[in-house]
């Protein structure tokens, strides 16, 4: 091979070596800068911040995988909880007993306020009355399920709500404590439960990831629901929003005098992040409002949050 050959060979791969270099290297650093840029910019400052006007005292939006917060206002202020207490005794008695678990419907489980048509001597598995319980809040089957788990470990009452409340300082719920297993107000001055929106959504960020068949049921708008004694109870959820939902995973609502209205959901606005949202201290028909502000709030927020938070790990990759 002549020399000149051999030159002008050697010169072409370093060419080629040098574009290739140039094609890999400076976008790189261009996408970086622009990276920077992005997260230095008031778009990406915008995360979690609204004038939003709301109805409730409460409210609170919360990045299910990340924890990261999407909204808040008075998210640590401790109010009356109404139903919401509701979650708590389904979680505290579906670590206590199988869901093919068969309750029977008792005198003790009739004598809270509200009727929803369960009969004495009714049985029913324990997952099929936790839906119907949650769906259209009952206060007598979330007493059933309380003594069902009481009968199950031989304890009384106060034992139960001792472990709901052991419950909730174990997952990180700092302001709430809870006084029976309905919320149903106790006097004209005392809520049965008292929490932190905050709390609330730690609550079902807790059971979304850890056992979210527990409020699949709370999706649907209406059903039949069947015990084991082959009885038919059609339930109507207490709440319209969370049918209006794409990517709807769970609801409960919460109303009392004290209370007023309370309405927490889960939900996907992006396919695999879900988001919790509570609103706490609103009305019956304000609490409805006020969620579908703040679901549209927190889906305009996650967005921000993934935008942002991909370009801060780009630019962290290409250090």
């Amino acid at each position: 091979m002549s020399h000149p050959f051999r030159f002008n060979l050697a010169l072409i791969v370093l060419t080629i070596l040098c574009g290739t270099f140039a094609y890999i290297v400076i976008p790189a650093e261009g996408a970086k800068h622009n990276s920077v840029e992005l997260i230095a910019s008031p778009f990406c400052a915008t995360v979690g911040i609204s004038n939003m006007s709301l109805e409730g005292t409460s409210a609170y939006a919360l990045d299910i995988k990340t924890g990261t917060t999407l909204y808040e206002k008075n998210a640590s202020q401790q109010l009356p909880l109404a139903s919401l207490t509701k979650l708590m005794t389904a979680l505290t008695v579906s670590e206590i007993l199988k869901p093919g678990h068969i309750v029977t419907i008792s005198n003790d489980a009739l004598t809270p306020e509200g009727d929803v048509g369960f009969q004495r001597g009714e049985q029913w598995k324990l997952q099929d009355l936790i839906d119907y319980t949650l769906v259209i809040s009952a206060n007598d089957g979330a007493r059933a399920l309380a003594l069902a788990a009481e009968d199950k470990l031989g304890e009384t009452d106060e034992q139960f709500i001792r472990r709901m409340n052991e419950k909730a300082v174990k997952i990180g719920m700092r302001e709430t404590f809870f006084m029976d297993e309905t919320g149903l107000d106790i006097s004209e001055n005392t809520a049965g439960a008292y929490g932190s929106a905050r709390d609330v959504a730690q609550l079902l960020r807790h059971i979304t990831l850890t056992n979210p068949r527990l409020i699949e049921g709370t999706t649907a708008g209406s059903g039949i629901f069947v015990s084991e004694t082959g009885i038919r109870h059609k339930g109507t959820n207490t709440s319209a929003v969370i049918t209006n939902l794409s990517g709807a995973i769970g609801s409960k609502t919460g109303f009392t005098d004290l209370a007023g209205g309370n309405l927490a959901i889960v939900f996907e606005p992006i396919p695999g992040r879900p988001v919790v949202a509570v609103i706490l201290g609103s009305s019956r028909s304000g609490r409805e409002t006020d969620m579908y502000r703040l679901a549209e709030q927190a889906k305009k927020a996650l967005r921000i949050s993934v935008i942002c938070r991909e370009a801060s790990n780009s630019s962290h990759n290409a250090l």
